[in-house]
């Protein structure tokens, strides 16, 4: 039984989330990850963070007529999910620009018997396939089946490059129709992305072709989690003839600042990527031109 009729009828609500499996999320281990965690934060909304999470959702934030949407993966490093600043403002942002948003809660903790981001990765390739299936239907007519992207901070900018790298095939058995439709996304965005490059931050440990989407890469240079992981990752995008992409580097800025929504800030210039991005996408033909 396709799941794509339950899925129409949730988005209609535009900000339900919906469920990406219809049961057990593949290579679930019972009983080994507590119970979901949900905490406000010092900051309120804007702070918000999920941990413990064994049902991986999509949360769409519509636009009406949009023809172009983005999947959004919060960071956290993998334990868990800064859903407030990487999320939910950032499907904000998205839509005040004319872009459709899909917000993912994907599974944290890491699951230790399973590879690098592995969880993670799953749950990525599911809704994109989920979202491709949802396009030009009745109740999203315009959504573009080639205008699907896919966006991330911290270890959801490693997700990003995780899935614009391994899309080829699925990493779990096959559930529905969704699962035929391609997961590798149209365009991609990654800001502060980590662990992106090996111990040596040099050798990226993402499988980059020329077959990995046009992507945009912003990150500061005093970034703790290494500005090499945008450097590296955009050489290696140059190096094997992938689809020329945009390198954004600034001198200050620190790590997890999302779109600088959340006091204090005190880096303009790192700030400015919002206004870059937008740039980016409009030249895509993926957010309208004002």
């Amino acid at each position: 039984m396709s799941w794509l009729p339950l899925l129409l009828l949730l988005t209609a609500a535009w900000a339900t989330s919906i469920r990406i499996f219809p049961g057990t999320a593949p290579d679930e281990r019972q009983g080994t990850i507590g119970p979901e965690s949900h905490n406000p934060g010092p900051g309120g909304d804007a702070d918000e963070m999920y941990t413990n999470v064994t049902v991986p959702t999509l949360t769409p934030f519509l636009v009406p007529n949009a023809t172009s949407a983005v999947i959004v993966a919060p960071g956290g490093g993998y334990t868990n999910l800064a859903i407030g600043r990487e999320g939910w403002d950032i499907a904000a942002w998205l839509n005040s620009i004319g872009v459709s948003a899909f917000v993912l809660k994907y599974r944290v903790p890491a699951r230790s018997w399973l590879p690098f981001g592995g969880a993670a990765l799953m749950d990525a390739q599911r809704a994109m396939g989920l979202v491709r299936q949802m396009a030009g239907s009745k109740q999203l007519p315009r959504l573009n089946a080639s205008r699907i992207g896919f966006m991330g901070f911290s270890a959801g900018g490693h997700l990003t490059g995780h899935i614009s790298t391994s899309w080829q095939t699925r990493s779990y058995p096959k559930l529905d129709h969704a699962d035929d439709l391609s997961c590798r996304p149209d365009f991609a965005i990654m800001i502060y992305p980590w662990e992106v490059v090996q111990a040596d931050l040099h050798t990226t440990s993402l499988n980059v072709t020329s077959q990995t989407p046009v992507t945009f890469l912003a990150q500061a240079e005093d970034d703790p989690v290494h500005v090499e992981n945008s450097l590296f990752y955009w050489l290696a995008l140059k190096q094997h003839k992938a689809p020329p992409s945009e390198l954004h580097l600034y001198p200050r800025g620190g790590h997890g600042y999302g779109r600088c929504t959340v006091a204090p800030v005190s880096w303009a210039e790192v700030c400015t990527w919002p206004d870059r991005a937008a740039l980016f996408l409009q030249v895509l033909g993926v957010a309208p031109k004002k």
